[in-house]
């Protein structure tokens, strides 16, 4: 784990960054200039984009859960507002062990979560709370996508296909709808 906010940061726009890079060699691939063959189908770069949404997705969670951490051990932030966290854990493990109490696992993905441990842990929330509600939607938007890669279930569909109407506001014509997906 970085230990200041501003190395998470940079780790994670380094991720992110290779991760772009990575799709944009796979776009290339899939589109062939005039007369050139693409060197992907329609279903492997369908694979290569999920493999990549995830990828980001998981480096999202691991950034949240790094800088909570962080924060809950009075890490400070590049700013003029001192974090204030309500637990005294004595190293970041310990932080993490209190965080987790009885819970098998702590849960990063769900920014509504999220929200709440920061509420519970950081004296009003700050600062993860601003930052996750001004990002709210968006945040569960990435949420839904990410778990139909995952589920495949006819919930996460209907979850996924909301979204996409949302954002494109109709849902592309397509022979089959799951080739929206995959």
């Amino acid at each position: 784990m970085k230990t200041t906010p501003a190395k998470c940061v940079v780790e994670i726009r380094s991720q992110l960054r290779s991760l772009r890079m990575l799709d944009a060699l796979n776009q290339r691939h899939f589109t062939a200039g005039v007369g050139r063959k693409s060197n992907l189908t329609k279903a492997q770069l369908h694979v290569l984009t999920e493999a990549i949404f995830f990828a980001a997705y998981r480096s999202y969670e691991q950034f949240i859960r790094n800088i909570f951490i962080l924060y809950c051990c009075g890490v400070q932030p590049n700013r003029r507002r001192l974090v204030r966290p309500f637990l005294k854990p004595k190293t970041l493990k310990h932080a993490e062990e209190l965080l987790q109490s009885s819970m098998p696992f702590l849960e990063w993905s769900s920014p509504d979560s999220i929200i709440s441990r920061a509420e519970t842990y950081l004296e009003d929330g700050y600062p993860i709370k601003d930052v996750i509600s001004a990002n709210l939607e968006s945040l569960r938007d990435f949420k839904r996508i990410r778990n139909h890669i995952a589920h495949m279930s006819k919930e996460s569909l209907a979850e996924y296909l909301k979204t996409v109407k949302r954002h494109y506001g109709t849902i592309p014509l397509n022979d089959n709808v799951q080739d929206i997906v995959y």
